[in-house]
């Protein structure tokens, strides 16, 4: 059985898998990817913050793609406003 934790973690990576098998290429999340995650899974974050605006901080080696480990960099910034958000309850 797998831990609350643990089972966070297959989920983020289950949802990024959703959104790059779009383009058939299971390592990278392309702009019109990254926007249809953000509006289906991260609508509060994206009501912040531009899509490609996100899309140009994240792409960190600037190949047009999102790979996994410049996903998981995003997951941190919206972690952080979530757990922001949840003090102000």
């Amino acid at each position: 059985m797998l831990s609350d934790l643990e089972q966070a973690l297959e989920s983020i990576v289950e949802v990024y898998h959703k959104y790059s098998q779009l383009q058939r290429n299971k390592h990278a999340l392309y702009r019109d990817d990254l926007q249809k995650l953000l509006s289906t899974e991260c609508s509060q974050y994206l009501q912040k913050k531009n899509a490609d605006t996100i899309f140009r901080e994240m792409d960190i080696n600037q190949d047009q793609a999102i790979n996994f480990e410049e996903f998981l960099v995003l997951l941190i910034k919206v972690g952080v406003e979530a757990h922001k958000d949840s003090h102000k309850h």
